[in-house]
């Protein structure tokens, strides 16, 4: 069986932008699902290793990762979108 256990990774400068916000049902009640999308240096995020099965730790919030985009292809930023459900 697998054991949910997170190990810390590198760290890298980014920058948090929220997209939207939205209620839907979840569970027992009702979850507030953010979606936002982190940018930060393309050279940094390929030197961590950073995957869409990892997660990120930003100002105390875990986020998911949805996607990891190159943007334009030009090795300079990468795009990452993801989602956190509070």
């Amino acid at each position: 069986m697998r054991t949910d256990v997170w190990t810390a990774s590198n760290r890298f400068r980014c920058d948090l932008r929220n997209d939207s916000t939205s209620e839907t049902p979840y569970a027992d009640g009702i979850a507030v699902r953010r979606t936002c999308e982190v940018r930060a240096r393309w050279q940094a995020v390929a030197n961590s290793g950073l995957s869409e099965v990892d997660r990120l730790l930003i100002n105390g919030r875990t986020l998911r990762i949805q996607s990891i985009r190159n943007l334009d292809e030009a090795d300079m930023v990468a795009v990452i979108a993801c989602e956190v459900i509070d």
